[in-house]
């Protein structure tokens, strides 16, 4: 949709501020907002916008200072300037976690005023709004009292325009009186103002009046000229007179909405400024000040990538110990097995030696249990009750056949074959805890095999596969699978906790109207977004290198590499999870569906990007297409620089910082997309 600039008012109407004409809006086919209103304001005046809720009153002005678009139809606006229009939504838009005066500071900063300005201008309004103290907290106030902390930031910085949406609801009869007195002193100042109002009779005051009902203008007249036009004693009774007849007269029109794909959208001079120092300057001074409000959040934050990362290393990956297993042991029992029980060489015939006491004792080594049993019967009913995780069983002549077995080579025996296997059940319901008794029995058997040998100064490779497993190339034999996924858990941290912050932030300014007020002032979402990134770079920063020391000082995690070159690549993907926070906020208008939009892509990328399983392993069409996913390269790549020692230009390394940098570029696209093309993104319609 192209945009069409906003002009200036030229010569053939120099006293008007406003001019607007055929505005056409509608929110969906049957939701037609406005529908070819007419509307002058004239310089100098007041003029009163009034009709019922719902007749669009909001959504016109809303189009004069851009927060939204008009379909078709064109807006004049004398200034050219942000700066010189004043603006009071009908919702207070306001940050209830500052004070009055740091809201007073964070708008005057916006609209390029100086401290000094701001003091002075604060000092009036507070004494004619009868402001309390301006430490006072917004959140702490009354509605009334927000609601005219509000009307003072939209006359903060003088403007030439104000436009004021339902002003004095919910005000004091007083105090409404003095803000009319105060708003026809600035009249003659050359000041313009719109007002909207649910008091017809206050109205009253206004210089012109506009009677607004079912999106179009009944009238456009000064009070006393409109009802002396309609004899009328009243304003409200000249409105329930024309709305009746414009009721009439509606059933014999056939009103046509305009077909137009060229949207219409206030554009100002200093819109073309996309960056500007002071502007900056206020967004920066709001952030830290919500920040420094919210030191029990920031702790939290802070802590809570801590926290995950002390579980992660204390809870997942590490061997489970104080397994019970069960043993049935007919050749000795458990309570007779002692050193001298099998210290002698089992091959010799004169020994009384009970090789399933080597064996239990390799295998207590391991930090198993071992529970004696006496029958298979009752020790596989307690498997099946999980009370134990497996059952033993030594045969009754399992070291005499073990060493007719070793002494005979091929030609062993039958029987010998049968009585010197260990037998054994496991509960393999759980992979993990089962996989793990396997392997340990299996090593467990290997080691004791090579310590008896040793005792009967016997090569004890005789007793081990025919396999040898040289030094690994990378990593080591003690590897477990907390090495393999620590890196993994460092670029979730990295990626997920910034786009949580960074779109909570946003989103709720956006939900919160503070975000269209400021563009309303005049701030850029350039400036918006450098502000977050700067804070959320030094949150980040705390964030990664806390994580980094618990990771790999504290727990010491492999670290083959260049400490520096994964800082780097850890830094590069917090940027990108909060482009990507920034993204879901722009995206979303709802807090639940940005949460489960983050959760949900936290569950995605563990699954899918080989984070917690190696890809190798995924079905064959997810496999295929998991290199897309943001985290899959750079876990990669820190991966090598952790365990492989890569450096800065391995290809693999290289790989995992262009597809970090990829990624950012294309959140920043879409950013840049919706913000350009979906013009009210800001306007949230409640």
């Amino acid at each position: 949709m192209e945009e069409i600039e906003i002009s200036t008012i030229s010569g053939n109407n120099p006293h008007a501020s406003v001019i607007i004409r055929n505005a056409c809006k509608r929110y969906s086919p049957s939701a037609v907002i406005l529908n070819g209103l007419n509307l002058t304001v004239p310089e100098g005046t007041i003029y009163g916008l009034l009709g019922p809720s719902g007749c669009g009153k909001t959504t016109l002005l809303n189009c004069v200072v851009g927060r939204t678009y008009l379909d078709a139809g064109s807006i004049q606006l004398r200034v050219k300037k942000r700066s010189e229009v004043g603006y009071m939504p009908q919702t207070l838009n306001l940050h209830d976690q500052m004070t009055i005066l740091e809201n007073f500071f964070f708008y005057g900063y916006l609209f390029g005023m100086s401290n000094e300005n701001i003091q002075a201008r604060a000092i009036d309004l507070m004494a004619f709004l009868d402001l309390p103290s301006g430490h006072r907290f917004v959140n702490t106030l009354s509605g009334g009292q927000q609601r005219r902390v509000s009307i003072a930031v939209a006359f903060i910085h003088d403007p030439k325009i104000l436009i004021l949406d339902e002003p004095t609801v919910g005000l004091d009869p007083v105090l409404s009186r003095s803000i009319w007195d105060r708003l026809l002193e600035m009249t003659k100042k050359g000041k313009s103002i719109i007002i909207t109002t649910h008091y017809i009779q206050e109205a009253r005051q206004a210089n012109t009046i506009g009677l607004m009902r079912g999106g179009v203008l009944l009238a456009e007249e000064s009070p006393i000229t409109l009802m002396e036009k309609h004899g009328c004693a009243d304003l409200e009774e000249a409105f329930l007179l024309l709305s009746h007849k414009q009721e009439t007269q509606s059933k014999d029109m056939n009103l046509v909405y305009p077909k137009s794909s060229r949207p219409v959208k206030t554009y100002f001079e200093d819109d073309n400024k996309t960056f500007s120092r002071k502007k900056f300057r206020g967004i920066m001074y709001k952030n830290l000040t919500l920040l420094k409000r919210e030191y029990i959040f920031m702790v939290f934050v802070v802590i809570l990538p801590i926290l995950q990362t002390y579980l992660f290393n204390t809870a997942i990956g590490r061997k489970p110990k104080n397994l019970h297993l069960a043993v049935v042991n007919d050749e000795i029992s458990t309570s007779d097995c002692s050193y001298s029980a099998y210290t002698g060489c089992f091959l010799d015939e004169n020994q009384t030696v009970a090789l399933s006491c080597l064996y239990m004792e390799f295998l207590q080594n391991e930090t198993y249990t071992l529970v004696e049993y006496y029958n298979d019967t009752t020790a596989l009913m307690d498997v099946r009750k999980n009370k134990v995780w497996g059952l033993l069983h030594f045969t009754e002549n399992y070291t005499r056949s073990l060493a007719h077995r070793v002494a005979g080579g091929v030609n062993v025996n039958a029987e010998d074959i049968t009585y010197s296997n260990l037998n054994t059940w496991i509960d393999l319901s759980n992979q993990y805890i089962g996989n793990f008794i396997r392997y340990d029995i299996v090593r467990s058997m290997i080691s004791f095999l090579k310590q008896a040998l040793k005792n009967c100064q016997e090569n004890p490779k005789i007793g081990t596969l025919p396999l040898s497993f040289e030094q690994p190339i990378f990593g080591s034999f003690d590897e477990n699978f907390i090495s393999y996924a620590s890196t993994a858990i460092l670029c979730l941290c990295c990626f997920f906790f910034p786009s949580i912050l960074t779109g909570g932030l946003v989103l709720t300014e956006k939900l919160g109207g503070m975000m269209e007020r400021m563009m309303v002032a005049g701030a850029t979402m350039i400036e918006m977004m450098t502000s977050i990134v700067l804070i959320q770079m030094v949150v980040h920063i705390i964030q990664t290198t806390l994580v980094m020391i618990l990771m790999y000082l504290v727990f010491d995690n492999p670290m083959e590499g260049s400490l520096f070159t994964l800082s780097v690549l850890m830094f590069i993907t917090g940027i990108s999870g909060m482009f990507f926070g920034f993204m879901l906020a722009v995206i979303n208008t709802d807090m639940t569906i940005t949460a489960y939009s983050g959760i949900g892509t936290n569950i995605v990328l563990c699954f899918t990007s080989g984070l917690v399983w190696p890809i190798e392993a995924e079905h064959y069409l997810l496999r295929s297409v998991s290199w897309i996913f943001p985290l899959t390269w750079t876990v990669d790549a820190a991966r090598g620089i952790c365990s492989k020692s890569y450096s800065f230009l391995h290809p693999f390394v290289l790989r995992g910082f262009g597809s970090t940098i990829a990624w950012n570029l294309i959140f920043i696209y879409v950013i840049y997309f919706f913000m350009k093309y979906k013009k009210d993104m800001w306007n949230i319609q409640k």
